[in-house]
């Protein structure tokens, strides 16, 4: 009989089911004004707080860290994990890595009024702010996309230039999604070389209506954009736009996502992310898993993984000054009889910008020790905080699926699990705040959620929408995203 030594893990089981997925995350709960929505989106964000931590890394010193579930268990056969987490410095790099970005507008009919006004002046004021020698390119999509502006390097005529042409970007029309990511990442991923940082800014109010409509294959998109070092920064614009593609494609591409109930907030995200872009600190980042001997990698949780040459690497792309990304590695194996073992090698690979684009590797090794005495047994207090909330990020993502359908007992019941979770490890972790930051966020979501479920028939919809969002937030925020 397996042995669960991981005390969470009971937890897990049933809040999961058998077969958890890898998901994902965003930003904080929405502030009421677009002031500070940039300040929940930037300074407040846990990854950031994360990265602030006392036990951050130097910038000369490793930035990625593992440990095993338990750092002393007894002999057999185990099914645990593997916590892995990466702290970028917060310090900002000498050298500044060129960025090619692709900008994706939504110009359906729905954006018409202060949304398009609102894309236009964050789309323009984002190109006008980035470095002489980025690259830019517009494309919009309604029935159809649109390249307005090629890739173009950036200096004094080429900005004006742009800057004009989206000034004349206008709502009509259906909402062809897909095609207008897919033509935004082809241009992302044609940039040289020189240009390491690639992103695609989406910004949509919408659902997919016309084109390729499913979610499984605009996943792929994203899929095939990180693969090729292309992550996409999803802007979702009021209630109506479905959160659970623009989940999809910024965990697909190792992007992010960014929810905004007010469009006035849009040229203060934009400003958000152009400092992320310019911050980054390590391009083409990935994770690599070498399991011990005899140890076998079951999955990954809150980050998507891919098997390589007999390794299981986790793609991260461009990270940026002071972020925080972790995950939980599923493992099963046997612990001998006594000893001190190796369980894996975590692997952080990524190209230097300040090292013109060397490739540098830091490792982290994940270890356990086999005791007699059961009662000598202890868990790792760092893997059981980065379990607990890679866990809660998934199932506050599944509640926010619920309140969108209707069962608003079901979430608030796991909503109200997750909360206690939260602020049971925020009393034992060094990160208190970022676990007490989460347990908030998941506290607004499941008052709304009861609210939602009391509001008059009316008013139903419009508040269910709000707090699925809020909870869908909470849930990608927890997850890095």
């Amino acid at each position: 009989m397996l042995r669960w030594k991981v005390a969470v893990g009971l937890w897990l089981a049933g809040a999961l089911g058998c077969g958890s997925g890898a998901s994902a995350a965003s930003n904080a709960a929405q502030p009421s004004t677009p002031a500070e929505v940039a300040v929940a989106s930037v300074a407040a964000d846990p990854q950031i707080a994360a990265a602030q931590a006392s036990d951050a890394p130097s910038p000369s010193g490793t930035w990625v860290g593992a440990a095993t579930a338990s750092d002393a268990l007894v002999s057999g056969p185990q099914e645990s994990f593997v916590a892995v987490w990466v702290d970028v410095p917060k310090q900002q790099a000498e050298a500044h890595a060129p960025a090619a970005v692709a900008l994706s507008i939504d110009v359906s009919g729905s954006m018409a009024g202060d949304k398009i006004v609102r894309a236009r002046e964050a789309a323009a004021r984002f190109v006008t702010q980035l470095r002489d020698g980025d690259i830019v390119s517009v494309h919009s999509f309604a029935d159809s996309t649109r390249e307005h502006v090629p890739p173009t390097r950036l200096d004094a005529t080429s900005r004006a230039r742009i800057a004009s042409v989206i000034a004349e970007l206008s709502p009509q029309g259906g909402t062809n999604l897909f095609e207008g990511v897919r033509a935004a990442g082809l241009s992302a991923m044609s940039a040289p070389p020189s240009h390491p940082v690639r992103r695609v800014v989406l910004i949509s109010d919408g659902l997919a209506t016309v084109g390729t409509t499913s979610r499984e294959q605009l996943a792929n998109l994203g899929e095939k954009a990180g693969d090729r070092g292309v992550q996409v920064t999803a802007i979702g614009v009021g209630l109506d736009y479905d959160e659970r593609t623009l989940n999809r494609l910024a965990q697909s591409s190792s992007g992010r996502l960014y929810h905004l109930a007010d469009a006035r907030a849009l040229p203060e995200i934009l400003q958000a992310e152009l400092g992320l872009l310019t911050s980054t600190r390590a391009t083409n980042a990935r994770v690599a898993i070498v399991p011990a001997p005899g140890v076998q990698v079951l999955g990954v949780d809150g980050a998507r993984s891919v098997h390589r040459a007999g390794t299981l690497e986790v793609p991260l792309g461009a990270m940026f000054a002071g972020q925080h990304k972790e995950f939980v590695v599923r493992v099963r194996f046997t612990a001998p009889q006594e000893g001190k073992h190796p369980l894996a090698s975590v692997r952080f690979v990524y190209d230097d910008p300040t090292e013109g684009n060397l490739e540098r590797v830091q490792e982290a090794i994940a270890r356990f020790e086999v005791v007699r005495d059961p009662s000598l047994a202890r868990l790792n207090d760092r893997a059981q905080g980065v379990f607990a909330m890679v866990t809660a990020g998934l199932v506050t993502e599944r509640a926010a699926q619920a309140i969108d359908a209707d069962r608003f007992d079901e979430a608030e019941r796991e909503l109200a699990q997750v909360e206690q979770r939260l602020r049971t490890q925020a009393s034992a972790a060094k990160e208190k705040q970022r676990f007490e930051f989460s347990a908030e966020q998941v506290s607004s979501a499941r008052k709304g959620a009861s609210a939602a479920a009391q509001a008059p028939a009316a008013a139903r919809p419009a508040a269910k929408r709000a707090v699925t969002l809020k909870a869908n937030d909470a849930a990608l925020d927890m997850q890095g995203f």
